[in-house]
């Protein structure tokens, strides 16, 4: 259902296990049906599932979707153009209230919203045709009950209050297992301007940063009374005498010789 530049989108696909690398060019609600998505943006990560929406700013995504079941993957979403969010957020003096740093919105369906999502299913479904005019409309009411909710956080996606640095991509997708090409989109670079800016940024190469903090994390794991078996898998080690190895190079002794002298 479109309407001048804004789209409603039942959005229905098997899916599968792999991850689509995505350019956002408008802002976008969306309200998962059936299934899951895992959505990966530069600031973090998340999993949204029935009973929960989340809105995206414009950007690069990294999106894996896919159904625990027979049924399709289903979600509606909703395209519209940032100016409406920041027309919105300017015409309701929401600008003084605290702008937290958000890379999205992830909320909770309350009863309104999921009444709204059910009428946009509808309408879709009917194949009913919008007007420009009434297609703001339908985006404002949805802005209006989200703000209710995240005031603070919907300012701060329409004011362009972000933490973009390659740091914090890093930081937060630490554990994510993402390639170095997929981090490298997520920052809007080539692999080799992504690894020459953090290089010329921080001193180290990606690949070495990464590696070091993982192990900074597995370290505080150790002393919180996991085993080294328990950690290496997740901290991207195939095989255990690896991780051991990786462990003593930097800090001189071995993940079990670690816990009693730290």
């Amino acid at each position: 259902m479109e309407a001048g530049d804004i789209r409603f989108v039942d959005y229905r696909d098997k899916g599968g296990p792999f991850r689509n690398r995505v350019l956002f060019r408008t802002f976008a609600f969306s309200f998962v049906q059936h299934g899951q998505k895992h959505i990966y943006r530069a600031e973090g990560s998340t999993i949204l599932r029935p009973g929960h929406g989340m809105l995206i700013p414009e950007g690069h995504s990294i999106i894996a979707e896919h159904s625990d079941s027979d049924e399709a993957y289903n979600s509606i979403i909703i395209f519209f153009p940032a100016s409406l969010g920041q027309e919105f957020i300017a015409s309701r003096n929401y600008e003084g209230r605290v702008k937290d740093i958000a890379p999205y919105v992830h909320f909770e369906i309350d009863g309104y919203i999921g009444e709204y999502v059910n009428s946009l299913k509808t309408l879709i479904c009917r194949g009913q045709k919008l007007s420009p005019e009434l297609a703001v409309i339908k985006v404002n009411e949805l802005l209006t009950a989200l703000c209710d909710l995240h005031p603070g956080l919907l300012v701060s996606l329409f004011s362009g209050q972000r933490d973009l640095s390659l740091m914090n991509l890093i930081e937060q997708n630490l554990l994510k297992e993402l390639s170095l090409e997929e981090l490298a989109f997520l920052a809007n670079r080539s692999v080799s301007s992504f690894k020459r800016d953090f290089m010329k940024m921080y001193g180290v190469p990606p690949q070495q940063y990464i590696r070091g903090r993982k192990l900074e994390i597995a370290g505080k794991e150790l002393l919180k009374g996991k085993s080294a078996s328990e950690l290496y898998l997740d901290y991207g080690y195939q095989h255990l005498s690896n991780f051991n190895t990786a462990f003593k190079r930097k800090f001189g002794v071995t993940p079990s010789a670690y816990r009693p002298i730290a």
